[in-house]
């Protein structure tokens, strides 16, 4: 876990990055609100065929379910790979019960190895920046089930 620890410092050197807040389960409530009102949005956009934008929409949905679980721990992120690193070191401690891959499918620390099994950070950033406007439709499943299965997770840690 070293370089996750040295991460987390790198992260905790810039406010910009990252802060230590207290902790504020009002904060994180609101998260979970945004996540399950994008989630609305996800499933909208994609009743008018608008999938690529329904995937992005999607991505953030599965983030603000991470920064609530950031806030109920007392950490302010603005910056994905420190998210990321938080929620690691939080699973590490054993003081956040969820699934590395959870995590891990989402956004990873290391280089992309295989391109043929992306993150959805990495699939996300091909549908926004790139010129394409379809994508894989087993991606959009894909992630839809990973926003239901990541609200369930932070919804039962924040009641821990």
């Amino acid at each position: 876990m070293p370089q996750v620890d040295e991460h987390l410092k790198w992260c905790l050197r810039d406010s910009k990055r990252l802060i230590k807040t207290k902790p504020d389960l009002d904060l994180a409530q609101k998260h979970v609100k945004k996540s399950e009102y994008n989630y609305g949005v996800v499933q909208a956009l994609e009743r008018l065929k608008v999938y690529d934008w329904a995937f992005n929409v999607g991505f953030y949905s599965i983030y603000h379910c991470f920064l609530a679980i950031l806030a109920k721990h007392g950490y302010e992120s603005r910056n994905q790979a420190c998210t990321t690193t938080v929620l690691l070191t939080l699973i590490n401690e054993r003081k956040l019960d969820m699934d590395k891959d959870l995590v891990t499918q989402f956004y990873t620390l290391d280089v992309e190895r295989s391109v043929s099994s992306p993150t959805i950070r990495k699939s996300r950033e091909i549908s926004t920046y790139g010129v394409e406007t379809s994508i894989d439709m087993q991606e959009l499943k894909r992630i839809k089930e990973l926003i239901l299965r990541v609200q369930r997770e932070t919804i039962r840690s924040l009641r821990e």
